[in-house]
């Protein structure tokens, strides 16, 4: 069988056998979101026991114990489990604020975050799969100096930009994997808190639901509740729809964010609503070369 242990939390899985009979334990301290290499202490038992996986990124800092039991009948064990508790950057919310990324990568990818959702966009290879993120507090609406740390991946890992006005406050990080095929990679990003109430975020909501296929580079103009799309460099946009499900509001307190549901290359805001531009919100979405491709973009605010 198979112990799975999470924060304060104890799974079994049978793998083979008869359900486990009796069981006790007690957590000392909490197992925390960091990276761990445990150690294991068998006090008692016939067989085999060991650890099958260690806390990492990928498997949301899960500790796997397995325990093979070959001899005929049932038998007793007890174990101990060690690890750091002290290395647990989310225990201590005054003081910093972090969130967790992991996914597989194919040649090039840049992971945009921003308040609490993370969007990976490829430049060069498959669409990154298996991805998983996770905020212990959302990433501030305002300029703030975070760091990479436990970047872990067989290519490149980079912080390529600090979350600031003009990019509306995104870190962004590049991910370069040289080698055939994908890989496994995750990251953190941290950031200092200050101690103050964050200013209330207005909840994302889904207003606007763009379809096309696009041959280059297109920019989509949204105002009020029309919808126009131009080609910058390439071919027309053909086989355009759009189903606008709220009109976009005449103000320029807005959080616009698009998200890139189909398509092979990449989609950006270039121009957020103000009272300069009419109150209208311009995206790009930029297709590689190699052929149009459909598109289908979801924009909130």
């Amino acid at each position: 069988m198979i112990l799975h242990l999470r924060d304060k939390r104890l799974d079994v899985q049978v793998q083979e056998g008869s359900p486990v009979e009796r069981q006790q334990f007690q957590f000392h301290d909490r197992l925390p979101d960091s990276r761990q290499d445990a150690r294991l202490e068998i006090l008692e038992g016939r067989g085999y026991a060991h650890i099958v996986d260690q806390p990492r990124l990928d498997n949301h800092y899960t500790l796997a114990v397995g325990i093979e039991d070959r001899q005929p009948g049932s038998s007793f064990y007890s174990i101990a489990l060690y690890w750091d508790a002290s290395t647990a950057v989310l225990e201590h919310p005054d003081r910093s604020d972090k969130l967790a990324w992991s996914g597989r990568v194919d040649q090039e990818t840049v992971i945009s975050c921003r308040v609490k959702s993370c969007i990976a966009e490829s430049a060069h290879g498959a669409p990154v799969a298996d991805e998983h993120f996770k905020f212990s507090r959302p990433l501030p609406n305002r300029e703030v100096t975070v760091s990479l740390e436990q970047a872990e991946g067989r290519g490149e890992i980079r912080l390529v930009e600090q979350p600031n006005e003009r990019n509306q406050y995104t870190a962004r990080v590049s991910i370069r994997d040289p080698q055939s095929g994908s890989g496994e990679y995750s990251f953190a990003l941290a950031w200092p808190r200050d101690g103050g109430k964050e200013p209330e975020l207005r909840p994302l909501s889904r207003r606007l639901v763009w379809n096309g296929t696009v041959d280059g580079r297109v920019r989509v103009i949204v105002q009020g509740g029309a919808v126009l799309s131009e080609a910058v460099a390439g071919q027309p946009v053909t086989g355009q729809r759009a189903e606008v499900l709220e009109p976009l509001p005449a103000r320029a307190d807005l959080n616009p964010v698009v998200k890139k549901l189909r398509g092979r290359g990449e989609v950006q805001i270039v121009e957020q609503p103000s009272d300069k531009n009419n109150y209208r919100l311009v995206f790009e979405i930029r297709n590689p070369e190699g052929g149009a491709d459909n598109y289908e973009i979801e924009v909130d605010w």
